[in-house]
């Protein structure tokens, strides 16, 4: 079982660090930016959406834990906003780390989310996976999300 814990100022700094550069490395898969200046627009990215940390308001940000090793499997990041139907959530950023991967834990996290969400008064949980990142695509079906845009591109 996972709980969902304030993240701290030094998980900040680690999800930070594992963060930006997976950012800029999701970016360059999916086309959207260079090599050259992915990591450079993560960087900004980060700390335009977040400016005060931990401490930015409607910004929150969780370690996820497992809870009966009290051992830290991953990151989770949404942001809470009114919005046309109705307060909702956009998740920005969800981490397992690699070894943790497979072992329900994304599932557990995203079902403790949506409990944590309906006591904010969130009526609506929104996000983006990249088309590559078929693992992420599936576990959020799963979950019972529904696409409602799609991107394409085609390289000439």
């Amino acid at each position: 079982m996972i709980l969902l814990q304030k993240m701290t100022e030094p998980d900040f700094t680690d999800y930070l660090s594992r963060a930006v550069v997976d950012y800029a490395a999701e970016k360059i898969t999916a086309g959207t930016w260079a090599k050259e200046e992915a990591q450079k627009l993560a960087e900004e990215s980060f700390a335009n959406l977040l400016p005060s940390g931990v401490k930015t308001e409607t910004q929150h940000l969780f370690s996820i834990v497992e809870s009966i090793f009290s051992q830290k499997v991953g990151y989770l990041w949404f942001q809470s906003s009114e919005g046309v139907h109705g307060k909702a959530a956009f998740i920005y950023d969800f981490i397992i780390f690699e070894e943790f991967r497979s072992l329900s834990y994304g599932t557990q996290t995203m079902s403790e989310l949506e409990e944590i969400a309906k006591k904010m008064g969130i009526k609506k949980v929104m996000l983006h996976v990249f088309a590559h990142n078929t693992t992420a695509f599936s576990l959020y079906e799963k979950m019972g999300f529904k696409t409602t845009d799609i991107s394409m591109s085609k390289y000439l």
